[in-house]
């Protein structure tokens, strides 16, 4: 029993930092309707800035600026002073220059473009402190504290009151102050705030300085306790929204609690693995069960609610960019086509590796064009069923002989069934709901299926051994087409050309048919189209299907283009970048996917910087992240709208002069 309270106990530091940021999440979309992926970042940032001060008295701004003179460490009372300054800096200047500006636009932009405040702040950590762990002294005293018979560090009981202290001071803010009334009112009905004097700016970005001084806080307080590393703190999000699903982003109590209790049971899950009866893996622990175990609170809830979540999380028809009907296909892909055999025959391999990669993200950007694009929901779930077919082929090839066709056969079939599975919560949540949900089930399935030793990677990756058919072999090592003996062959990214083409075709022929019709009503008005008659449980099946189906063939080809994977080549970072992408270059058109391909990591535009330009590969998330944001603000459409309007611009002005001069020869 000692035992059990010892990891009770021991639970409380990272349960402060889940109800901290769920905390953090309850204040951001009660005041302005944004659910901030980038959380977890901008706690991770204050932690190292706070970091900067202690070890070498210097203030992080994205560079370094000296406070001290000859590199002297400040004070802890200095430190977290100014610590907490920025911390409310950060959240004034992602508030005025990204959401406010987002106000009037639908979740898919406000959701993309947390995407690339998270890339952006964690490619600012990273170039200045690097991926390593580092370590930072405790603020909080760590003399064990004796407890119901265990002893206890009394920095977790410390950290855990500061939160349930700073969650009855939000609730008492909330319902007896003016400011928390006019949150609530402006959270209602933003015009009808300002139309009795409330300043809807002002309440909004006092909740975001809130926010962010909270997680800030919280995470240097708990860095010493935990591991002090840019993609630990970044991907806490998950457990955070799930304490915030439980408190329907309402209730500070409720997150709170929820925080907390995710915490404890995964900290009772670590004690669990220590006793016999506990499920093994080649003789380990079964890896992944903890961190699948947001996961399962936050599907648990979203379903059970459904609807009765607040309405801006459950919004059934989020504003997207225009679908526009393809034309000049034919010319367009003859022309892509072109390009792309002309860089496989004539550039040498790192060109090569880059085409390669380019037309692979195009596929997994065309599975996001069919379920967002064209059915209207946000989902980050691509990458994951890529991981989930390249897995299975390569498991399939490597312990039970079976290779192409039938392994990558298989290995899509299965991707395209946990397609369907995804669909059938999407039939009840929606919106920014199932944004959350597929955000959760990505780390779930890297932890739980391709860390395993057995059906994933585990320890060392899985091999994917060459494909072939027929007895010809086909793969990245193989020439049998204007081969030069350099890894990856022209051959190999020939079969990948035309497989891209293959899936574009499918993806446009769906846009021109009816079922794309119904799926574009679906995205435009769920209610209207279930009134037109539209099946709309039908539709959701087959565009989540659809792209399971992509996103599987996107991950066998990654797997036999590098030979070998890892869990780590599907992480949710992975997908939150490909959806921001994928909006970048326009999430709508096909056009829009080999756009966004160009610049995904390893692609052309990646080659291009580092092996070019050389600018070093630590600089490309971070002006992806930027260019991302830039893009939401600027074209809400992307890149393929914006070549979109201008290539409508011209017709317009080539007919324009041609009817002029049918009219002059009339004239005459």
């Amino acid at each position: 029993m000692s035992d059990l309270l010892a990891f009770v106990f021991l639970g409380l530091g990272l349960g402060a930092v889940y109800a901290a940021l769920g905390l953090g999440l309850v204040l951001t979309y009660r005041g302005s309707g944004v659910l901030n992926f980038a959380a977890g970042a901008s706690a991770a940032y204050v932690a190292y800035a706070y970091l900067a001060l202690r070890e070498e008295g210097q203030l992080f701004v994205g560079f370094m600026i000296p406070l001290t003179p000859e590199g002297m460490r400040l004070g802890v009372p200095s430190a977290l002073t100014i610590s907490v300054l920025l911390a409310a800096a950060l959240g004034l200047v992602q508030y005025f220059l990204v959401y406010r500006r987002l106000r009037d636009v639908g979740p898919l932009a406000r959701v993309v473009a947390s995407s690339g405040v998270l890339l952006v702040l964690q490619a600012a950590v990273i170039l200045q402190f690097g991926a390593e762990l580092q370590n930072l002294q405790p603020v909080l005293t760590e003399r064990p504290v004796h407890a119901l018979g265990v002893a206890v560090p009394a920095d977790r009981l410390i950290l855990a009151a500061i939160v349930i202290a700073i969650a009855f001071a939000l609730w008492a803010l909330f319902r007896f102050t003016r400011f928390g009334l006019a949150t609530r009112a402006a959270a209602e009905k933003r015009t009808g705030a300002q139309l009795i004097g409330l300043s809807s700016t002002r309440i909004e970005a006092t909740n975001w300085v809130l926010s962010s001084v909270l997680g800030g806080i919280v995470g240097i307080l708990v860095a010493p306790m935990t591991t002090l590393l840019p993609d630990v703190y970044t991907l806490m999000i998950v457990p955070a929204l799930g304490a915030a699903v439980l408190a329907g982003f309402r209730s500070f109590w409720l997150a709170v609690l929820g925080g907390f209790g995710i915490a404890i049971s995964q900290s009772l899950l670590t004690y669990a693995e220590t006793q016999s009866w506990y499920p093994t893996a080649n003789g380990i622990p079964l890896p992944g069960i903890k961190a699948a175990l947001p996961f399962f609170v936050i599907a648990v809830v979203l379903f059970a609610r459904g609807r009765r979540m607040p309405d801006r999380l459950t919004v059934a028809a989020p504003k997207l960019p225009a679908a526009p009907r393809p034309s000049a296909v034919r010319v367009r892909m003859m022309i892509s086509a072109a390009i792309a055999i002309g860089a496989l025959s004539l550039l040498d391999f790192g060109w090569r590796q880059a085409t390669i990669n380019t037309m692979i993200g195009a596929i997994v950007c065309l599975s996001l064009i069919v379920v967002t694009g064209y059915i209207g929901q946000l989902t980050f779930e691509s990458i994951t069923l890529g991981g989930v077919a390249a897995f299975v082929a390569a498991r399939l090839s490597e312990d039970w002989g079976i290779g192409t066709p039938i392994g990558p056969l298989l290995g899509v079939l299965i991707a395209t069934v946990v397609g369907v599975l995804v669909a059938i919560p999407a039939i009840r949540i929606r919106g920014m709901q199932l944004a959350v949900v597929t955000l959760a089930g990505a780390v779930a399935v890297q932890e739980v299926w391709f860390r395993h030793p057995n059906w994933g990677g585990g320890l060392q990756p899985a091999r994917a051994p060459a494909p072939e058919l027929f007895g010809i072999p086909f793969g990245a090592t193989d020439s049998f087409w204007a081969g030069d003996g350099q890894v990856p062959e022209p051959g190999f990214g020939l079969v990948v050309l035309a497989v891209l083409l293959f899936v574009s075709i499918l993806v446009v022929n769906l846009r021109r048919s009816p079922s794309g019709m119904r799926m574009l009503a679906i995205r435009s008005n769920e209610s209207a189209a279930i009134g037109a008659g539209v099946n709309v449980a039908r539709a959701k099946l087959q565009a989540f299907a659809l792209a399971g189906f992509l996103g599987g063939i996107a991950g066998v080809l990654y797997a036999y283009s590098f030979g070998a994977i890892g869990p780590e080549r599907f992480s949710a970072i992975t997908a939150v970048s490909f959806l921001a992408v994928a909006y970048l270059g326009g999430i709508t058109t096909v056009t829009g996917a080999v756009i966004a391909a160009l610049g995904v990591t390893q692609g052309v535009m990646f080659h291009l910087t580092t092996s070019v330009f050389g600018i070093p590969s630590e600089y490309y998330m971070l002006a992806g992240g930027l260019g991302v944001v830039t893009a939401v603000l600027a074209e809400p459409e992307g890149a393929a709208g914006v070549f979109r309007h201008q290539w409508d611009r011209g017709r317009a002005r080539f007919a324009g002069r041609s009817a002029k001069r049918a009219a002059a020869r009339l004239a005459r």
